[in-house]
């Protein structure tokens, strides 16, 4: 059986900070893995130094994407909406955001991705979009409708090459006992933990999943060095491979080389772990 994976993510970036370590350890075992990226990146923010690359953002944003995803072994799919910023961002406003688009027609942009791969696991954002970003909580959502839309032959019929179901639908989460110890860290060393990122616009405190909600858990510490060289990939978001929240490398391979997911289907029971995203898959 030909093993397929499906992310469907919001933003150019997304695909080697968040999910890097899981796509390049399927990709590395042979599994077929595409990643679809919802938005340009045009509204994100930039790295000291790349104030320039505002003039082409969306250029420079797929350029970058395609090396990063490149770097891991997927096939890229770009759905093509604008990027809608963070919370109370003015980009929330622009017609053609992402989370301002005709919600049917973005479903079935997904639909046509899943009847067209074939995939057995898809992978998306949570419900939270991780730290709440509008972007985020739009593609859970309008990749949910889609990973059973595709399988109704009553849902766009008009789309080919026929009704397919994949077999199993996983959120990118990460526990709040990380996030808890994250947080001391960051404290011990003087730095406020809610106010992070390049906007100082995120609350670290407020996110996380408890442990027991979490069912997959994918050690990818042999594909550390992927990882970084594919998050490097994207100079203009930052992602030159230096220290997280101030913590030394080392330390961060030994905590942080594991990605976490919730099974939305088929549900899992409270505190079940499955260690393959593909367990039980036929």
């Amino acid at each position: 059986m030909q093993k397929r994976l499906l992310a469907v993510l919001a933003h150019p970036d997304d695909e080697s900070f968040g999910l890097g370590g899981t796509l390049a350890k399927y990709a590395a075992a042979g599994v077929d893995v595409h990643i679809a990226i919802a938005t340009d990146g045009v509204a994100g923010s930039v790295a000291e130094g790349y104030e320039y690359t505002k003039e082409d953002l969306i250029n420079v944003r797929t350029k970058e994407v395609e090396a990063a995803v490149a770097v891991l072994g997927g096939t890229l799919h770009m759905l093509g909406y604008r990027d809608s910023g963070y919370i109370n961002d003015p980009a929330n406003n622009h017609p053609e955001a992402f989370i301002n688009s005709d919600e049917h027609e973005a479903v079935g942009r997904v639909v046509a991705l899943i009847r067209s791969i074939q995939p057995q696991v898809v992978l998306t954002h949570d419900e939270t979009g991780g730290y709440y970003h509008p972007d985020h909580i739009h593609c859970w959502k309008i990749t949910t409708a889609a990973y059973y839309a595709a399988g109704d032959m009553q849902q766009y019929p008009q789309i080919g090459p026929a009704p397919y179901q994949p077999q199993r639908l996983y959120n990118s989460a990460f526990p709040n006992t990380s996030v808890k110890i994250f947080t001391l860290f960051m404290r011990l060393t003087g730095k406020d933990p809610t106010k992070i990122g390049r906007n100082k616009d995120i609350d670290l405190t407020r996110l996380g999943i408890p442990r027991k909600k979490l069912n997959a858990r994918i050690d990818y510490r042999e594909f550390w060095d992927v990882k970084r060289a594919a998050s490097a990939e994207h100079p203009s978001q930052g992602g030159r491979g230096g220290p997280r929240f101030g913590m030394p490398e080392w330390l961060q391979r030994r905590f942080m080389a594991k990605e976490f997911y919730i099974c939305t289907d088929p549900p899992m029971q409270d505190g079940k772990y499955v260690k393959d995203l593909f367990d039980g898959v036929k």
